[in-house]
């Protein structure tokens, strides 16, 4: 498999999984912010900061009211955080790829760039946000089940596991930090509203009802926080997704140098947090992944996108 498309592959994955993401992420905050009381402090400034965009936004020179963070992460076809742009890179790369991946992939993705086009701009504004956000999730879930259900699993099916697994790792450790700082500067409040807090956590990345099944009725910060990170069930833990990067690596050639920097994440999240865990150390560790996220990110850059020397 030529280097360029593998790239294009990986990133393909990523940018999927950055779109439905992102139009989760705002979904479930904009419900947080109606449920909460104004005493909790929380406002739209805190969403930049959870999508890794809190430099770029105050570059941008907006202000950091409702209506310019919302047109920044939804409909800025520039801003390289925002749905649209996410839809829009997933588009050129599947369109790269149309001998690669299932003919039907192509299909959907133009007509989720279509609808985001015609839509995103109304649900910044604040009109039917909510629909049109759980219409870009539903159908980046429809590509991805079109992927992974009719494409042959082999090396492209690999390169966009891989991308996939990074993004969405990378994304939930973005929200267990948020949480985790917030938790530090706002004791009173996590008292009074932890639980509705926590479970907003869960809902951002869909997992409210796996964590209400397997583990308890209860809603407790370290228990989501430990879930979120090393639970081996659930999809969107981090745990979860680093072996199933891991897998997808260890079936590609050469993948030793990616399967070692894998591995260093892994052992990162062995033991569980104790009761008395602060928020800070979760800050600090949460750091530390994201740290060696970007590493195996580099690792896969170098050991297949890279040009060789002859």
């Amino acid at each position: 498999m030529l280097s360029r498309a593998a790239e294009r592959v990986y990133w393909a994955g990523r940018y999927l999984e950055r779109a439905e993401n992102t139009a989760r992420i705002v979904q479930k905050y904009a419900h947080l912010l109606l449920d909460l009381p104004s005493e909790v402090g929380l406002d739209w400034a805190e969403l930049v900061r959870i999508v890794g965009a809190a430099e770029s936004f105050e570059e941008s020179g907006l202000p950091d009211d409702e209506s310019a963070i919302l047109q920044f992460l939804l409909a800025d076809p520039k801003a390289g955080t925002s749905l649209a742009f996410a839809i829009n890179m997933a588009r050129e790369n599947i369109r790269n790829l149309r001998d690669l991946l299932p003919h039907e992939t192509w299909e959907n993705v133009n007509e989720l760039h279509r609808f985001a086009a015609d839509n995103l701009g109304q649900a910044a504004a604040g009109t039917d946000q909510f629909e049109i956000l759980g219409n870009c999730i539903e159908r980046c879930q429809q590509i991805n089940g079109t992927l992974i259900g009719t494409m042959s699993h082999n090396s492209p099916y690999h390169f966009l596991t891989l991308g996939q697994s990074l993004e969405r790792a990378d994304m939930t450790s973005r929200v267990i930090e948020v949480a985790a700082t917030y938790i530090q500067q706002n004791e009173r409040i996590i008292r009074r509203y932890g639980s509705t807090l926590w479970t907003n956590v869960l809902k951002s990345v869909s997992g409210f009802q796996m964590y209400r099944q397997y583990r308890q009725p209860q809603v407790i910060g370290i228990d989501v926080v430990d879930f979120l990170l090393r639970d081996q069930a659930f999809p969107r833990a981090i745990r979860f997704c680093v072996e199933n990067a891991r897998k997808s690596s260890a079936a590609l050639p050469n993948s030793d140098h990616v399967c070692n920097a894998l591995q260093r994440v892994q052992l990162e999240l062995l033991g569980s947090p104790e009761d008395d865990t602060s928020a800070e150390d979760i800050d600090d560790l949460v750091d530390t992944l994201q740290v060696r996220l970007a590493d195996v990110h580099l690792a896969i850059v170098d050991t297949w996108f890279l040009p060789r020397e002859e």
